[in-house]
C-alpha cells in the first residue's frame, strides 16, 4: 500500500512542489537569475530611453541658443532698413524679411516660443533694464515650454 500511495502523490504532485532534488534547485535558481537580468534588462532600456530624451532636449537648447543671436541681427537688421522707392531694395528687403520668417519658423519647429510683454512685469519671464512711462520691449525674450531660455527685457514702469 505504501508503493501504491508514493505513485499517486508522485503523479499528482509532479510540476506543483518542489521535491528537493538538486536540479530543481539548479532550475529555481536559473529561473529567478533570469527573472531579475530580465527586469534589470527593463529597467535599463527604460533609464537609456529617458537619458536618450534628456539627451535630446539639451542638444535642442543647445541649438536654439547658438541660433538665437541670428535671430535677433535680422531683427535688428529689418528694424533699421531704410525706407526707400526704390524696388531693388524692396526685394532685397522682402527677401531678408522671409530669411528672418524661416530662422524664427524652424526655431518653432523645435517648440520654441516667444515670451510675450504684457501689461506686468513677471520676474520669471522678464528681465527690467531699465524704467519709463509704459513697459515696453527692449529685446524678444524665449521659452521653450516652462524653461526659460532667454529672459524678454524690458523696460518696465516707473511707480
Amino acid at each position: 500500500m505504501k508503493k501504491d500511495q508514493q505513485k499517486k502523490q508522485t503523479k499528482k504532485d509532479v510540476g506543483a512542489t518542489p521535491c528537493g532534488c538538486p536540479a530543481e534547485k539548479r532550475y529555481t535558481e536559473y529561473e529567478a537569475g533570469w527573472k531579475r537580468a530580465l527586469a534589470d534588462y527593463e529597467n535599463l532600456k527604460r533609464d537609456m530611453a529617458t537619458q536618450a530624451l534628456a539627451s535630446r532636449e539639451r542638444i535642442k537648447i543647445d541649438f536654439v541658443e547658438q541660433l538665437l543671436p541670428v535671430v535677433d541681427n535680422f531683427h535688428q537688421a529689418v528694424s533699421h532698413a531704410p525706407e526707400t522707392e526704390d524696388a531693388k531694395l524692396q526685394n532685397w528687403l522682402q527677401g531678408v524679411l522671409y530669411i528672418e520668417k524661416q530662422f524664427e519658423d524652424v526655431l518653432t519647429v523645435f517648440g520654441l516660443e516667444r515670451i510675450s510683454v504684457g501689461d506686468t512685469f513677471d520676474p520669471n519671464l522678464h528681465e527690467a533694464v531699465g524704467e519709463g512711462e509704459e513697459m515696453k520691449e527692449v529685446q524678444p525674450g524665449w521659452k521653450i515650454g516652462d524653461r526659460v531660455i532667454r529672459p524678454a527685457k524690458v523696460i518696465t514702469v516707473k511707480e
